[in-house]
């Protein structure tokens, strides 16, 4: 049944973003770029759909950004 859900969900991805590209109007950096980026999330929901746990983005974030705010609101 995921495999069913995950090829519905591609498809549908798949034919919003031919729409998109087609009535583009003949920009190919943008049109790479929409590509790319739903690749991209193409990619992150099918393992979603599937139930593969993946890591948080903010975590990168959070080791980068909480010393400078612990520094900045020091008291």
């Amino acid at each position: 049944m995921v495999i069913v859900k995950i090829a519905l969900f591609l498809l549908l991805l798949a034919g919003l973003s031919y729409l998109q590209i087609a009535y583009g109007k003949g920009e190919k950096k943008e049109a790479a770029a929409y590509a790319g980026l739903m690749l991209a999330a193409a990619v992150i929901g099918a393992l979603l759909i599937a139930g593969v746990r993946l890591p948080s983005p903010a975590t990168p974030l959070q080791a980068v950004f909480e010393p400078i705010g612990k520094w900045f609101f020091s008291q």
